[in-house]
């Protein structure tokens, strides 16, 4: 349902019947917007560029090279361009102390769009590798919430459902 208050409009949303609220907000925007993404599936890259989002300020670990390389692989079918930076970035901040002078998750993945030219929509087989790949090298035996394991898994999750 659709309104106008002061010049603005209120459109009414619902979100898998959980959550309902208002957006304010030109709704033309939100429409072409969602017009693009339709029937369009998550790539892998699109989940590394989500998961710099999710915990891009988070210091570069083995855990995130290990599934940055499962990615490029996949992707590139040999890797090389981000896992190399990925690996540098672990051994950087290896040996350097606490604090700023880590390198950071979205610093390494800023590169993708220049060292990966290639891409591919994330399948069930791209999960199981990733994360697998994540898991193999993490100390704890988990998977780094909202890190690129699980942004993987929820691209997929999107298409899968591409039309919910």
């Amino acid at each position: 349902m659709d309104s106008t208050k002061n010049g603005a409009s209120f459109t009414n949303i619902s979100v898998e019947e959980h959550f309902s609220g208002q957006f304010v907000g030109p709704t033309e925007q939100i429409s072409t917007a969602a017009e693009t993404l339709v029937g369009r599936s998550t790539t892998l890259t699109e989940a590394l560029k989500a998961a710099a989002i999710n915990v891009g300020h988070k210091p570069v670990e083995t855990t995130d090279m290990a599934a940055i390389k499962e990615v490029e692989a996949r992707v590139t079918e040999g890797g090389g361009g981000v896992a190399a930076v990925a690996e540098k970035a672990v051994g950087h901040n290896k040996i350097t102390g606490q604090g700023d002078k880590k390198m950071k998750l979205r610093d390494v993945i800023a590169e993708i769009d220049v060292k990966v030219t290639r891409d591919k929509t994330v399948t069930s087989e791209d999960v199981e590798a990733v994360v697998q790949a994540e898991l193999s090298h993490s100390p704890l035996d988990r998977t780094i919430p909202g890190g690129i394991a699980e942004s993987v898994t929820a691209a997929y999750t999107l298409n899968s459902n591409l039309y919910l």
